[in-house]
């Protein structure tokens, strides 16, 4: 599949000319732009003994002013992939889209590759469609099997790795691309602004708050823990997070991935 670009989903109005007609002047030398809505945020992601859990603030804000407070930073962009999303909310909103966008393709490449009847191809679908619908309820479980084809989280991960990267003079951003693979288990891979890919081992911490909380973590972490350890090593964190830093706030949201399903917390404090 040929390489994935802004302009392969915005039409005959690429990126690059609505930046140089309208979006120009929002754009400065130094890559920040005053008063675009952001989401200063703490954002986690960490591996546990069965696959890997997010968890985020809820907290988006334009320069001084907070508008919204239980905004949602994790966003599912396959059934066992999920982003955390942290700079520019509109940046990292249509930097989602694009990987979303990107995941159903390869799947559906995927799946015209693979020697199945039509009719198995729809069932399996259609089992896919009543999963997500149920994940907003809080969890949802999905099976391993043959019928479940996903493209590997590393191929995602460079997609989005190229995106920013080639366009980093225009995007501010920092997104973390993790889940479960079903051919290598759970992975977690950061993307840095500017465009680093760096694949995770243990935990990762980005955004605003990160920098207060990543000792606290570090002291902390244990390999191989169990989800609700890990769900209150995170709790501890993100409220340290919210208590010293100004743009982190709101609520906690996790998401716990697994080979078995996906499960969804909230908490507040």
């Amino acid at each position: 599949m040929g390489r994935i670009t802004f302009d392969s989903v915005c039409g005959d109005l690429g990126f690059q000319d609505a930046l140089s007609q309208e979006c120009a002047p929002r754009v400065s030398a130094s890559r920040g732009r005053a008063h675009d809505i952001s989401m200063g945020t703490t954002i986690i992601a960490m591996h546990y003994r069965d696959g890997v859990i997010f968890a985020a603030d809820s907290r988006t804000s334009s320069g001084p002013i907070v508008v919204n407070r239980v905004a949602r930073k994790i966003t599912r962009i396959l059934p066992n992939v999920f982003m955390l999303r942290s700079g520019s909310a509109a940046d990292t909103q249509m930097l989602s889209m694009i990987i979303r966008y990107h995941a159903q393709a390869l799947c559906l490449q995927l799946r015209k590759a693979g020697r199945r009847s039509t009719e198995d191809a729809r069932e399996s679908d259609d089992s896919m469609q009543v999963d997500c619908e149920m994940y907003t309820e809080g969890e949802y479980i999905y099976q391993y099997d043959d019928s479940m084809v996903c493209p590997p989280l590393k191929a995602l991960a460079t997609a989005t790795h190229n995106v920013m990267h080639e366009y980093r003079e225009q995007l501010y951003c920092g997104v973390i691309l993790g889940g479960y693979d079903m051919a290598s288990g759970p992975e977690i891979y950061n993307v840095t602004l500017g465009g680093t890919l760096l694949k995770i081992p243990e935990f990762v911490a980005s955004g605003s708050g990160s920098g207060y909380i990543t000792a606290f973590l570090q002291d902390n972490y244990e390999p191989n823990m169990t989800r609700e350890k890990c769900l209150e090593l995170l709790k501890r964190a993100i409220k340290y997070a919210i208590d010293i830093d100004n743009s982190s706030g709101g609520l906690m949201r996790a998401v716990a991935v697994s080979r078995y399903g996906v499960s969804e917390f909230c908490f507040t404090f």
